[in-house]
């Protein structure tokens, strides 16, 4: 009987510690939730379809929204990362930094929308009429293995009974876009010392990977493609160029 009355306000107890938990940590944040819009979730869908329509634009343009040296494709502009004018020589890299050069691409489409969908939240509070305060904040964009991480840092302040604080969102999209430019910057290498690469090399460490490699005249196009996943980078070089009439026999 003595043990089964221990047990008893053991049982007690724990039930008061989670109801006081529940109280303190849990409740404000229902407050805030129940019957309106949770902003991690709004802020996710608000800025989904911004980097969904960015990226087929930019991995097939070479990494660029606006291609400053391209050759024309299918209709796309698509830079070269590796070219040289001079005949008989490799070619040189034209963006070193290709993965940090992507992150900044498209950073530039989803800043300014964040901060939009950032403003259309607060308004949609404001009508609930809770009184709110936003920071300026910022955009990171990382892209590592498996995944593009969006992060937008901007303090979101939600008062009305009480007050809940956000203080960074993130949206995660899943894409193999990182291997594809681990390719890419590989293949510009062998290109800017070799004047050309051998693309079979790469299957054997990829058995996801597609690789289409198109000479048109004294360009090549390479497009690298995930076959599970159907993400694609696409990228042009200029290199090792023979002048045009070389080797024929008059």
């Amino acid at each position: 009987m003595e043990r089964r009355g221990q047990l008893s306000v053991f049982v007690i107890v724990a039930i008061v510690i989670v109801g006081i938990f529940l109280i303190i940590v849990v409740y404000p944040r229902i407050k805030v939730i129940v019957g309106e819009v949770e902003p991690n979730g709004y802020l996710k869908d608000c800025i989904t379809p911004v980097i969904d329509e960015t990226l087929p634009r930019l991995t097939a343009q070479g990494g660029y929204l606006e291609p400053t040296s391209y050759v024309l494709y299918q209709g796309d502009k698509v830079q070269y990362l590796c070219y040289t004018a001079e005949d008989y020589k490799p070619c040189i890299v034209q963006q070193p930094l290709l993965v940090s050069h992507v992150e900044s691409e498209i950073k530039k489409e989803v800043e300014p929308k964040a901060r939009a969908c950032l403003d259309e939240l607060k308004a949609l509070y404001e009508r609930k009429g809770y009184s709110v305060s936003v920071g300026r904040g910022d955009v990171s964009v990382g892209i590592v293995t498996g995944k593009i991480n969006v992060e937008f840092n901007a303090p979101f302040t939600v008062t009305k009974d009480n007050t809940q604080v956000f203080r960074k969102f993130q949206v995660t999209r899943d894409s193999e876009l990182y291997d594809l430019l681990a390719i890419a910057t590989n293949i510009i290498q062998f290109e800017s010392t070799l004047g050309d690469s051998e693309t079979s090399l790469y299957l054997q460490y990829y058995p996801d990977l597609k690789i289409e490699k198109l000479k048109k005249e004294a360009d090549t196009i390479y497009t690298l493609t995930n076959v599970v996943t159907n993400d694609k980078f696409r990228f042009a070089t200029r290199s090792l160029v023979w002048p045009s009439g070389y080797g024929v026999i008059k």
